[in-house]
């Protein structure tokens, strides 16, 4: 059907990279897509029946690039209320795997319509308000990493005092923290980093806050939530990957008013494409970051893992997964606020500009050995000059001015001055 003859305000429009046998219509694989969307569970009611679009669905586009061409559905708002949450429709938009219509698919995107975005509330605070809360306005953020689950906290309670007082915007848990025996065991740690930050947050006169990781089963997560905000906590860091996008809308609606960072850690294993010159059965069935991203936003994510270039994690481009995160959405309440992007691994000062070049200013450093290392500098020499390279890469254009703030930045600072030297600049 033409799309020109739908009230596409009605449909949720999917589209997908579809890898069809040879000698096999991409069209006509795309509409066995469409009737497992929407008829699947509904034959005999409809086998009589002329397939009415309302119902149906339509077929919008398809592609003509081979070996995988690019297909956009139209379905039904009424397969996937609102009401039924966002696991629901990342349900219905992956369970086409299960079926033969192709030799491969992969969920490139997902458009709401306004009749399901009126119910999205999206981000609490999003960019402006957590820039509004930290008194942050244009820099990236610096975040502190808390872990990992063998460290001692009370080693490290003045070395985490000194980088918040020195400029580190906030203390993060490692993604992996979760609550294990000993020091590091949630109860230990929240009241006693929530005090810290509350402490730095008086010597400076500027909001500090502390994320802490929570894990277990959704009830559980709830609750452990609504104890750390007693004490304090400024944030949680949820995995709306495997502990689900419904555990990530439960802590946004619960109203806290609290950051919310959703990590996509595991989702590597279903959302990174083959390289070109892989074979198709390298990338048989998958979901794009980007989708992880938008979903995890509307979810009520303040910042999301999009990933990270230049440390441990695979250096793919991110520009689509960023880029949804920051794309104007409106509704009929009113716009959906951004949220950041979250760059974190073994982050040095060297992977600072890479990251702010692909991810942009809106961007959460969590960091730990750059700051935390060993080296004849302090954490509060190893802060100040962190943060002075933040802000002054936030005016950057490309690499050449980059280099030209790095030297300035490096005066003085033998490690920052071999790093520099030891960086293949034209492979930045």
């Amino acid at each position: 059907m033409d799309s020109d003859a739908l009230h596409l305000d009605d449909f949720v429009r999917a589209t997908y990279s579809v890898a069809v046998p040879a000698g096999i219509d991409t069209r006509r694989s795309a509409v066995q897509m469409l009737r497992i969307l929407t008829l699947r569970t509904q034959r005999e009611v409809f086998a009589a029946r002329p397939l009415d679009p309302a119902v149906f669905g339509a077929v919008i586009h398809v592609g003509t690039s081979a070996p995988w061409s690019e297909v956009t559905l139209a379905l039904p708002v009424i397969h996937t209320e609102p009401s039924e949450g966002l696991s629901h429709l990342l349900q219905l938009l992956t369970s086409i795997v299960e079926y033969n219509y192709a030799d491969g698919v992969w969920l490139q995107r997902v458009d709401l319509p306004q009749r399901y975005l009126q119910h999205i509330h999206g981000p609490g605070l999003g960019v402006p308000g957590l820039r509004n809360q930290l008194d942050v306005r244009q820099r990236p953020l610096l975040a502190l990493q808390v872990g990992p689950r063998y460290q001692q906290l009370g080693e490290l309670l003045d070395s985490y005092l000194e980088a918040l007082v020195s400029g580190a915007d906030m203390l993060v848990d490692d993604l992996l923290l979760g609550d294990p025996p000993g020091e590091l065991s949630l109860t230990n740690r929240v009241p006693e980093l929530a005090r810290l930050c509350e402490r730095a947050s008086q010597i400076t006169g500027k909001k500090k806050l502390y994320a802490t990781c929570l894990a277990g089963s959704p009830r559980q997560i709830l609750h452990k939530a609504e104890w750390s905000a007693d004490l304090g906590v400024g944030g949680f860091i949820v995995n709306a990957f495997t502990h689900g996008l419904g555990a990530l809308e439960d802590l946004s609606q619960a109203g806290f008013g609290k950051l919310i960072i959703a990590t996509n850690m595991g989702s590597g294993m279903v959302s990174r494409p083959a390289t070109p010159t892989s074979a198709i059965s390298d990338r048989r069935v998958g979901i794009d970051e980007q989708v992880i991203s938008k979903l995890s936003r509307l979810a009520g994510a303040d910042a999301v893992h999009t990933g990270t270039t230049g440390a441990e994690c695979f250096d793919v481009s991110w520009g689509d997964a960023n880029r949804t995160l920051a794309q104007p959405i409106s509704t009929r309440q009113g716009r959906i606020p951004a949220s950041f992007c979250v760059a974190e691994g073994d982050l040095q000062m060297m992977n600072a500009w890479p990251n702010i070049r692909e991810l942009g200013p809106d961007t959460i450093f969590e960091v730990r050995s750059a700051l935390l290392g060993s080296g004849r500098r302090s954490v509060r020499d190893k802060t100040k000059r962190f943060i002075e390279l933040l802000e002054r890469l936030t005016a950057v254009g490309d690499n050449r001015e980059a280099l030209q703030v790095y030297r300035r930045v490096a005066q003085g600072d033998e490690e920052l001055q071999r790093d520099l030297d030891s960086t293949d600049l034209n492979a930045w």
